[in-house]
C-alpha cells in the first residue's frame, strides 16, 4: 500500500482522518493505523474509501496494489 499517496489524496479531498474513520466505521486511530500501512484495509474498506476521496481506478491501483493490477 502506498501511505503518501493515500493522505496525499485525502488531504486533496478537505478530508480529515476522523472523517475517514468515521466512514469505515472505525476509531481515529485505527484509521491512522490503516492509513500509516500498519494494518491492511479490508476490500470493503477499500470500496468506501475509494468512494470517499472519489478514487479513479488508477489512483486505486497505486494507493493498494501498488499498481499491480492489471490495466483493463
Amino acid at each position: 500500500m502506498n501511505s503518501l499517496k493515500l493522505e496525499f489524496a485525502r488531504r486533496a479531498k478537505g478530508k480529515t482522518r476522523k472523517d475517514m474513520a468515521d466512514a469505515i466505521g472505525k476509531t481515529e486511530n485505527s484509521w491512522n493505523k490503516k492509513e500509516r500501512g500498519e494494518v491492511a484495509f479490508s476490500d470493503e474498506e477499500k470500496v468506501i474509501v475509494a468512494r470517499e476521496l472519489g478514487l479513479t481506478l488508477e489512483q486505486s491501483n497505486e494507493i493498494f496494489f501498488d499498481g499491480e493490477l492489471p490495466n483493463w
